[in-house]
């Protein structure tokens, strides 16, 4: 009974510390003359436990053969001590993408609500970093100029956007760099949300339940 007992005991402290445990996702997009990346990292324990996954958005011209994608587990924080549990590369082709799309559609439809518990979920998710930079430049000054406000425009529109659903915990670094000299666009966003992984478990067995119900 007490051997009971100590394991019920390990168990429930242990499900409490994941449950208060922090998810951090760190997104960054980069692009350079013809060069775009994407990078998406999935973070616990101050980044000890992580997942990256890695594109080529260039790829994304050519659709038809897929776009790979580089996922990588690390467990360690240092050169030394980092040990890669896993690293594979996949492709997206139009195939996953519909299969996806199919899947979507179909859980939209079985769960009831879902749009109201992907809203009280964003609700609890909070942004600690967001820095979005756009040098551009259209080649004429005056084009620059009108080109850079329509972009600060659309910034400001998205960050509006977000703030209805994301608490921004600092304030975000926007910038629009014109280049009135020449024909230039480079972008840099980085965005760091954290979301505590007991209301990621709650919203998928809200979801879960209301999927299997309407399934019976």
């Amino acid at each position: 009974m007490n051997g009971w007992l100590l394991g019920l005991g390990i168990a429930g402290v242990i499900l409490l510390i994941i449950w208060f445990t922090s998810l951090r996702i760190q997104i960054i997009y980069r692009r350079q003359a013809e060069n775009d990346d994407l990078e998406i990292e999935l973070s616990v324990c101050r980044r000890l436990l992580r997942y990256r996954i890695r594109a080529n958005m260039l790829q994304l011209r050519n659709l038809r053969t897929g776009v790979k994608v580089a996922g990588e587990a690390d467990a360690g924080t240092d050169s030394v001590s980092k040990e890669k549990e896993r690293k594979k590369k996949t492709w997206i082709t139009p195939h996953t993408i519909a299969e996806v799309q199919r899947y979507a559609r179909d859980l939209r439809q079985r769960v009831y609500n879902m749009d109201e518990i992907v809203r009280t979920t964003l609700k609890h998710v909070h942004s600690e970093k967001l820095e979005w930079q756009t040098n551009i430049g259209v080649g004429e000054a005056a084009a620059t100029g009108i080109v850079s406000g329509i972009v600060w425009t659309a910034k400001s529109a998205v960050l509006a956007v977000l703030g209805r659903y994301v608490r921004l915990s600092t304030n975000p670094e926007l910038a629009v760099i014109p280049d009135f000299s020449g024909e230039r666009l480079e972008i840099r966003f980085c965005c760091i949300l954290r979301l505590r992984i007991g209301h990621a478990i709650t919203a998928a067995i809200r979801m879960a339940i209301h999927y299997f119900r309407k399934g019976r």
